[in-house]
């Protein structure tokens, strides 16, 4: 199986969504995303920024060239990225 049929499938379950509800998300077939967790096919340039966008992660991790799932938090305020790394602090708390 290839890394990225691995990652998508590590993430959608991560996100509790079986392929169904990924497919919705992704605005594709079931069937589509399932080839892709069989490693029948692969996405398109495209879909592979799509999903990363659904998954808040890079296109290298889904890809598996990085190992470490990464935030973009480009474009928000101080204010936002102030929130963000406290609710980051309190998660890792739990």
């Amino acid at each position: 199986m290839s890394a990225f049929a691995n990652r998508l499938r590590e993430l959608r379950l991560k996100f509790y969504w079986n392929q169904s509800q990924l497919a919705k998300r992704a605005h594709v077939s079931t069937s589509l995303i399932s080839s892709y967790e069989k490693s029948e096919r692969f996405p398109s340039v495209d879909m592979l920024i799509k999903l990363s966008d659904i998954f808040c992660c890079s296109t290298d991790y889904l890809l598996g060239l990085e190992h470490d799932r990464t935030l973009n938090i480009d474009g928000l305020s101080d204010r936002q990225l102030k929130l963000v790394t406290e609710l980051i602090s309190e998660l890792k708390k739990e």
